[in-house]
């Protein structure tokens, strides 16, 4: 099946390549939609319910654009050529995935903090989360750095891949359905890319982004618990390796006690998860457009995370990563032997 080649090749060339800043790329035009329907909305309404309302139409309205961008390329460049609809696929699941990237990123801040320059750490932060990074120490911006990672596995890889083989199941009991492969998860990385551009609960965005961000949690809802099971599994044959049962046994613990603490139903999964394998404490109080928000911690251990920490835990959501390849190679050896 063509589709699901495309699917395996766009998520092995994430494993090795990020995004290039000067090639144009599928998130950056989604989220330029957003801030255009946001720009011509808030024009319009001005009221709470009003802006209630524009927040539903913005949300309606890209999912139509990009999902139906999606099924066109699926359902027509295909007939026009095989060869480009298979290169342009590819390319388009290549964009949907951002762990290369994110580790990019996430170790761009790692080296400013080994070659200790605070300030340039704070900026690096910033890049990639969404808190106000200029007052943080060394040990904050190391937990944030891991606090991201963790949450984007779940958004930025393991969901699309959700997606993705969601639509490959259910191609395989009903060929007309082969364009699910793709639209499926352009429209998960349409609803993420809204909710992280609107989704906040201050007062600005309360209202306008409330559709996407309740949308966000809804598909997020199993795509984060798929993910913290498949973690705490490279955690367990970690543990094996190791010899050293605690690693999983204080995971395990830390996920059962702590996955529900953050404010978001989905984000706290992968991070407890991960603060049980550190024996740390993450998340706790943040400041956001300079307003502190209170936070309770997750984890119960005490261990001063340090800046290695970052490789680690990238290392461990590389791990997860082949544990989702070998996931889909199988699926394709099934699908392969059904027909």
């Amino acid at each position: 099946m063509i589709y699901l080649l495309a699917f395996l090749c766009g998520f092995i060339l994430d494993f090795f390549i990020r995004d290039f800043e000067k090639i144009p790329h599928l998130v950056r035009f989604i989220g330029s939609s957003v801030s255009i329907f946001e720009k011509l909305f808030r024009k319009v309404f001005k009221s709470d319910i009003g802006l209630l309302f524009s927040g539903l139409l913005i949300v309606c309205f890209n999912i139509f654009i990009w999902g139906g961008l999606a099924y066109l390329i699926n359902s027509f460049v295909y007939r026009i050529n095989i060869l480009a609809g298979f290169v342009i696929e590819s390319f388009l699941f290549f964009q949907i995935f951002a762990k290369a990237s994110l580790k990019f990123e996430s170790m761009k801040v790692y080296y400013a903090i080994k070659s200790d320059d605070i300030e340039k750490s704070r900026k690096e932060l910033s890049m990639i989360v969404g808190r106000d990074t200029d007052r943080l120490d060394y040990e904050h911006i190391i937990k944030a750095v891991i606090e991201t990672v963790a949450e984007n596995m779940s958004d930025g890889v393991v969901a699309p891949w959700f997606y993705a083989t969601l639509g490959i199941i259910t191609a395989v009991f009903n060929n007309r359905f082969t364009w699910l492969i793709l639209v499926l998860p352009i429209v998960y990385k349409t609803i993420n890319t809204m909710d992280s551009m609107i989704g906040y609960k201050d007062e600005k965005y309360f209202y306008i982004g409330k559709a996407a961000a309740r949308l966000d949690d809804i598909v997020n809802f199993l795509p984060a618990r798929f993910s913290a099971f498949i973690l705490l599994f490279v955690i367990f044959i970690i543990s094996i390796i190791k010899n050293n049962s605690i690693i999983f046994t204080r995971s395990l613990k830390s996920f059962v006690k702590y996955r529900y603490i953050h404010s978001s139903p989905n984000a706290g999964q992968t991070e407890s998860i991960i603060a049980g394998f550190l024996d740390t404490k993450l998340l706790g109080d943040a400041f956001y457009f300079g307003k502190l928000v209170k936070k309770r911690s997750i984890g119960y251990g005490n261990t001063k995370v340090k800046a290695d920490d970052i490789i680690a835990v990238n290392n461990i959501m590389y791990f997860a990563y082949i544990v989702l390849l070998i996931i889909n190679l199988i699926i394709g050896g099934i699908i392969c032997f059904i027909l």
